[in-house]
């Protein structure tokens, strides 16, 4: 039986959406454990859930309980502070986070970022990266698009007094682009151009790897006390979400089923269909599910460190561990 809970844990737990659900059979044999997704309901989030659903976590001795959350940053905060065990967040989030001093150990990533530019076609022709020259382009400050820009820009030799930037908040951003106020948005691949195809609008997407800035996207993170002080939780955790994601893979269908049966308010089965098969495009494709490659973690510090400001002497492999992934 699926029940609903209300999980409070600490003041920064109710900045977060705070309903959190699990399956409660049998929990009491089980190890209560949280798990953040760094924004509502989105494709990419489904093939966890199908695991959810099917018992892959109480398999693993562990009683889930599921949450959304208001962007990776916010998200990898929520480890940070162990109001989350675990969390769901940008890998560039995690490397800013920790920069700053946050306490964040990436364990396993499933995909290259998110990131990327859309355009309306037919209003805006994009065939180059160097065709953003020129264009009116809407960004959100702060946000993990803003932070890689200069990356993509300096990647294709474009000066940044060649395009004019607009700052907007996310939803008037793509408003903005839907009434033709500016040319271009940055946004999530995934995301908001599927969206937009789903209402009527012919939108078009290039990410920023396909613009010669290929960085580490989603993954699974926990508090490095986590990783220290329960190994054989982090372990189990990770077999859970590898053969979720397996699964997702092979019955896609099914895991955008079991999201649009989770989900506490209805949602369009199309959207997440399809930001699920974009989203799937991006997977890294290690092996084992989740490996995090040592060369793109250190290219993403690189880039980050270069462009997205952040300081730190330390090894990009102080930032995270194979260990789960691989036992």
């Amino acid at each position: 039986m699926i029940n609903r809970r209300i999980f409070v844990s600490g003041a920064g737990a109710l900045a977060m959406p705070a309903v959190l659900r699990s399956i409660t059979a049998n929990a009491q044999s089980l190890e209560p454990v949280t798990f953040r997704f760094n924004w509502s309901w989105v494709g990419n989030y489904a093939p966890v859930v199908l695991g959810f659903t099917r018992g892959y976590f109480k398999e693993q001795g562990i009683d889930l309980k599921i949450g959304q959350g208001k962007g990776s940053g916010a998200t990898v905060r929520q480890v940070g502070t162990k109001n989350d065990q675990f969390v769901w967040a940008d890998t560039s989030a995690l490397l800013v986070g920790a920069a700053q001093g946050i306490p964040v150990t990436g364990i396993m990533v499933i995909a290259y970022s998110n990131l990327g530019i859309l355009w309306v076609d037919g209003k805006t022709r994009i065939d180059s990266p160097k065709d953003i020259i020129g264009k009116k382009i809407s960004a959100t400050p702060g946000d993990g698009n803003t932070q890689m820009w200069p990356a993509v820009l300096a990647a294709n030799n474009i000066k940044p007094d060649q395009v004019e930037m607009v700052f907007l908040d996310g939803s008037a951003a793509i408003a903005a682009l839907r009434e033709g106020r500016v040319d271009v948005a940055l946004g999530g691949v995934s995301d908001q151009p599927v969206t937009l195809r789903n209402a009527g609008v012919n939108a078009k997407s290039m990410s920023f790897a396909d613009m010669g800035v290929k960085t580490l996207g989603s993954g699974v993170m926990a508090h490095p006390d986590t990783v220290k002080d329960k190994p054989d939780l982090c372990a189990r955790m990770v077999r859970a979400v590898q053969k979720s994601w397996e699964a997702g893979l092979k019955e896609p269908q099914a895991a955008v089923d079991a999201l649009t049966g989770f989900a506490e308010t209805p949602l369009n089965g199309n959207i997440i269909k399809n930001g699920l098969a974009v989203f799937q495009g991006l997977r890294t494709g290690e092996t084992p599910t989740g490996f995090i490659n040592p060369a793109s973690m250190e290219s993403t510090l690189a880039v980050l460190k270069q462009y997205g400001g952040v300081k730190t002497d330390l090894p990009a492999t102080a930032f995270y561990t194979n260990q789960f992934v691989k036992s």
